[in-house]
């Protein structure tokens, strides 16, 4: 008889992962609805308010470059105090920041709205050391990817097209309204979790013994690969920033057909998330950071040289699928490094997407302002190039686990 005893563990409620990880996937899924109903509305919303390109670009930029400041803190706390702590507090802001949007009349509001959206990255290194505590070794690829991308991509199944619908039937404000109820519900849910500390977080060192820290942790070579990585990859939403603005100006899409996409788009980011948790071969870190971005090197060929709703479909398509790559960075994280070090090494990396993040919308406005093509240029000259060097780096072996960090002496 065929054991199906894995089967079983997915058809549990915490879908194999364990009571921890099964929560965190469920709290995001309800609170990723939040995030889904207003994603494709989003520069249009700002443009409402009477925004010009750049100053959407500044919208954006300005919670990510909060997050940047914070972010190796944020690493620090995650190996010191109660993940659960952090989490809740920092995924309960987005909530905060999307009331704000609701009374919004000017489009510096949804600049303080969206450093309190924003507020929730800070989350990250704690969720990401915590996943990496509770999952076993050989599981940690698939429950990355359960948490941080099928719990996101199962609300963007319907919530763009709900939110795009909505806005054009009742206006954007019911829609962020909506949001702040999902992004309460989550993050209510994680009150549940366990409080789990790190593994020695509040534990001194021995005499004689170097603390932890981030200069440690640089020592390693495969790290400063990956944290490479973190900081490049972010410069590909250059090209996907304002691709809602050029597909209602410059293609003639109406709101409720751009949230549809945005859907159809979520639905294939699903499949493809899952065939990563799944397959083997996709599931090693480098491997499919290399496809994840060869996908959406073709998006971006299919959004500057078509308005065709079917090579527009297979574009989000593509562009969707590109979400597993946070999880394979998440996942090469946990490969490179001990546990003791996890939560800096995750807040470096966030270090890194956040500078990514702040400077891929400033630099999306000025060029769509230039030409409404040249972002989705400048993200495929960032994206196919940064493919090909994942795939030599997989092919290399370059990735081989380090069985310590070189210990140097640190501070923080």
């Amino acid at each position: 008889m065929v054991d199906d005893e894995p089967a079983r563990r997915r058809l549990r409620p915490d879908l194999g992962l364990g009571r921890n990880n099964g929560l965190l996937f469920w709290a995001h899924l309800v609170w990723g609805l939040g995030f889904a109903l207003q994603i494709a509305i989003w520069t249009l919303f700002i443009e409402s308010l009477g925004a010009s390109p750049g100053q959407i670009g500044l919208v954006i930029g300005a919670g990510a470059v909060m997050r940047t400041f914070l972010a190796l803190p944020a690493g620090v706390l995650a190996d010191r105090v109660s993940p659960k702590r952090i989490v809740v507090v920092a995924m309960a802001a987005p909530a905060l920041g999307a009331l704000v949007l609701t009374q919004a009349s000017v489009w510096w509001h949804a600049m303080v709205a969206a450093v309190l959206i924003d507020i929730s990255g800070l989350a990250i290194p704690a969720v990401s050391a915590y996943v990496a505590a509770a999952a076993p070794e050989g599981e940690r690829t698939r429950a990355y990817t359960y948490i941080f991308n099928l719990s996101i991509a199962a609300g963007m199944l319907v919530g763009p097209a709900i939110g795009g619908w909505l806005a054009e039937l009742s206006g954007f404000r019911l829609v962020y309204a909506l949001s702040a109820l999902c992004f309460a519900a989550g993050s209510a849910l994680l009150l549940l979790l366990d409080d789990l500390r790190p593994s020695g977080g509040d534990a001194e060192p021995a005499a004689g013994a170097a603390r932890p820290g981030y200069r440690e942790l640089l020592a390693s070579r495969p790290v400063r690969l990956v944290l490479a990585f973190h900081a490049l990859v972010p410069l590909v939403f250059i090209g996907t920033t304002l691709l809602p603005n050029l597909l209602h100006e410059q293609r003639g899409y109406g709101l409720g057909t751009i949230g549809a996409l945005g859907s159809i788009g979520s639905a294939a980011g699903f499949g493809f998330a899952l065939l990563v948790s799944h397959w083997k071969p996709l599931a090693r870190p480098f491997t499919g950071i290399s496809v994840t971005l060869a996908l959406i090197s073709l998006a971006f060929v299919l959004f500057i040289t078509t308005g065709n709703i079917l090579l527009v479909v297979l574009g989000y398509m593509l562009r969707y699928s590109f979400s597993s790559i946070w999880s394979l960075l998440s996942a090469a994280i946990a490969e490179v490094t001990p546990e003791r070090l996890r939560g800096r090494a995750y807040g470096a990396g966030e270090l890194g997407v956040g500078i990514g993040d702040a400077a891929a919308p400033l630099a999306a406005g000025q060029l769509y302002g230039a030409g409404p093509t040249l972002p989705f240029v400048a993200g495929l000259l960032v994206a196919a190039p940064l493919s090909a060097v994942a795939f030599l780096v997989q092919r290399g072996h370059a990735m081989a686990v380090p069985a310590t960090v070189v210990p140097e002496a640190s501070d923080d």
